[in-house]
Parts: structure tokens; sequence; C-alpha cells
């Protein structure tokens, strides 16, 4: 190897490294949200997290290194979706009241399985996917999947709050959770703003630390290597939970177009013509596959990560090799045992405190799409109507008797139930043609 590629390689390693740590805090985070807001045991969500990094890495080579017509062929990282944060665990403790712990992640990934399956299909009319989703039912679905799991979230630090004999302690760790990640998300350098979540959630474990809330000498550093295990919590399908989660897969899909346009334009790569829609329904088809993959291994779907983007435009660096060293990273650290027991250490206040802002940043981007393209009443009344029935819906379905049981417990989730009120409003409402160009 000459030195010139020598150094080609070094340079790609580092800014693999770089990738990888900015998208390594949003791939922890997610599952360990998830498993903690089902009441998961210890075991489970080792293996959870584990799986979600080695995971996250083999999907991040399938889709920078096309097979056929699989991938973008772009540097595009693969990661934990938070879309399905708030879907996951409504879900699961709906089917926890019938079914053990297992059999219902089971479920919970075959049905998942089965969205995977159809989202694939749906790859190839990409052009009528972005007519139909366009920013005013991506922005309502990101507003109400937000709005709902900050609901939750404070709910939990209100109720830990009642239950703590003395809070000070307490204040004091979501406190400096809470500055730390406030300061990191607003700062004016790229790279603070990318390791804003995994900085937060050391800051605030080592605050917990001095009130004795975190034993380090619990790790068990001589476990042998992770390795993920086919439908480790076996397998089901529930078709009430394909329907709850499904909306949930075409709004993350449309906010995959945004990821792969952008990394697209960050590479060099003109828009509109015919090999932008070729990398465009590959990188789709790549999420999708992915997905699947994850539910195959028993962890949650996949979708494209923003981060790397703006690693790109600091670095000026767009090369996919740059994303293989990423994924290679990221495997390793997933088959690292002591890591998916580590992250269980952080307390759930500090959990708590960092999802309650993630979440009210997933609320204001949803904000920032809808504003971006609404431009007339139209847009107001899709908006608008999806929130209000989203809410007003799922609030009192449960009164509505007369409706089948399964029809209730679908429309008792209201991001669900909000996005399918704006995707009908998109289609039947007036002026369709004119604010689909305008999208």
């Amino acid at each position: 190897m000459s030195d010139e590629a020598l150094k080609l390689s070094g340079q790609s390693l580092v800014l693999g490294s770089q990738h990888a740590l900015a998208a390594v805090g949003g791939i922890i985070a997610a599952p360990l949200i998830i498993a903690t807001g089902m009441g998961l045991s210890a075991s489970q969500t080792s293996y959870l997290i584990s799986a979600a990094l080695v995971i996250s890495g083999l999907a991040t080579v399938l889709q920078i290194v096309r097979v056929g017509p699989l991938g973008s062929g772009l540097l595009s990282l693969q990661g934990t979706s938070f879309a399905f944060v708030g879907p996951l665990i409504f879900l699961y403790h709906g089917l926890a009241e019938t079914h053990s712990s297992d059999a219902a992640l089971g479920i919970l990934f075959g049905s998942a399985l089965v969205c995977a399956g159809v989202m694939i299909v749906l790859t190839v009319f990409v052009k009528t996917l972005r007519q139909l989703i366009t920013s005013n039912v991506s922005g309502l679905t990101l507003v109400l999947i937000g709005g709902s799991l900050m609901e939750t979230t404070a709910r939990n630090l209100f109720e830990t709050y009642t239950r703590t004999a003395a809070p000070g302690p307490l204040l004091w760790v979501c406190g400096i959770t809470l500055v730390a990640l406030l300061a990191l998300s607003l700062a004016p350098q790229p790279r603070l703003r990318m390791v804003a979540i995994i900085v937060s959630l050391v800051a605030g474990t080592f605050a917990a630390s001095f009130f004795g809330w975190v034993d380090a000498a619990s790790l068990n550093f001589s476990n042998a290597l992770f390795l993920p295990s086919l439908m480790p919590f076996g397998f089901g399908i529930d078709w009430m939970v394909v329907a709850i989660l499904f909306p949930i897969f075409l709004v993350s899909a449309t906010e995959s177009i945004g990821d792969l346009t952008a990394t697209n334009a960050l590479s060099g790569h003109p828009y509109g013509d015919a090999s932008y829609w070729r990398r465009l329904r590959g990188g789709l088809m790549g999420d999708a596959v992915n997905s699947g993959l994850a539910s195959v291994f028993g962890t949650f779907p996949n979708t494209t990560f923003s981060q790397n983007n703006g690693l790109i435009r600091l670095s000026g660096e767009s090369r996919p090799t740059i994303g293989l060293y990423a994924a290679g990273i990221l495997c390793l650290l997933g088959l690292m045992p002591v890591l998916a027991e580590a992250v269980q250490m952080i307390p759930e206040p500090v959990i708590n405190t960092t999802t309650f802002i993630l979440f009210g940043l997933v609320a204001w981007a949803g904000l920032q799409v809808f504003k971006s393209n609404a431009r007339s009443w139209r847009c107001g009344v899709i908006f608008l109507g999806g929130l209000a029935g989203g809410y007003g819906v799922a609030g009192n379905v449960e009164t509505w008797t007369v409706l089948p049981g399964l029809l209730i417990q679908i429309l008792a989730f209201p991001v669900s139930t909000g996005a399918f009120i704006g995707l009908m409003l998109e289609a039947l409402l007036p002026g369709r043609a004119r604010a689909t160009n305008s999208h």
C-alpha cells in the first residue's frame, strides 16, 4: 500500500470514529429508553442495547455497499429510530397484560418485520410516497410523537420526585443533566452538538454517583463477547400492532428521504436526476431491509441518522469508506457486553431528563417541518385537524363501546390515529394538487 493510500486510510479511520461517536449516543439511548419504559429485565435490556449497536453497524454496511437495488451507496449511517419509542412502549404494555415479557417482545418484532416487508415493496413507488406523506403529515406526526413522549416522561419525573424522601439530590442530578444537554445542544460548534446526548448522560451519571446512586463495582469485565441471536424472544404477529406501527414506518421513511437528499447534495451529486432517484429508492429499501434485519435479531426498527450530515459538512469528506470504518466501530462496541452493562447503570431520572429534552426537540423539529411549507389554510387544517383528532379520539375512544375491541385498541394511541387523520385530510381536502406541488 502506497504512502498516499495509507494516509487516506488513516484519515478515513479518524473521520469514521467521529461519525460513530456522533451516532452512538442516539443508538444506545433509543433502546435504553424503550427498555426502561417497558420495565424490562437487566438481561433483556443488555441484549437490546448490544444488538442495536451490532445491527446498526451491519445495517450501515448494507446501506453504503450497494447490492443490486439495495442501499444508497452514500455515506449514510443507520441507527435505532426514536420515532418508534412511544408506539413500542404503548404496545408492549398492552401485550404484556396477556403475554409473557419475551412473548410480547416477539410479537412486536414479528409485527415490525411485516411492516418492514411492506415498506420494501412501497420503495418502488418512492415518488408517490413522497407526494402522499407531505410536510403537513410528517410534521404533524413528529409533533404528536414528541408531545406524547414529553407528557409521559414528565409524568415519570413527577412520580419519581413525589416518591423521593430527600428531593435535593434528585434536583441536583436532573439539573446537571439538563444543563449539560442544553449547553451542548445549543452550542455553536457542530461537534459539541453531535455528542450532546452521550455527554449529558455521562454528566448526569457522574453527578448521581456522588449521592451513591451508581455502583460501578457491579460491572463484570469478564463476560464473553456478545453475539446477536435469531428471534431471541420468539416470533408472533398481531395485526393491531401492525396497524399502529405502519404509519410510523411511513413517517420514518419521509425523514429518511430528507436525510438521504441532504447526504446526496453534500456528496456532490445532482438532485432530481435518474441517479438521485435510484440512490433514494435504494436508501429507502436499505432502511426497510435493515429494519427487517433488526426485527429478526431482536432489536428495534432502523433509520438513517442525520448527525453524519453535519460531520460531512464540517469535514468536507463524503467518501463511503468513512462510513464503513464507523460501521466497524459500532459493531465492535456492540460486541462488548460490558458496555451494555455500563449503560444500564445510568439512573432513571437522568434518562428521563435527557429524553424529555430530546422529545421536545423532536416536537420542535416537527413544527419546523410543517412551517417550512405551510403556505395555505389547507396546511393548517391538516395539521390542527390531525393534532386535535389524534388526542381527541384517543382520549374518548374507550367510551365508544359500539366499536370492535381491536379498533378501539388501535385508535387509543394518538400518534397513529393523528397521522391517519392527517393522511385522510391530505388526500381528501380540495386543493391537493397545488399543495402537493408546494411540497
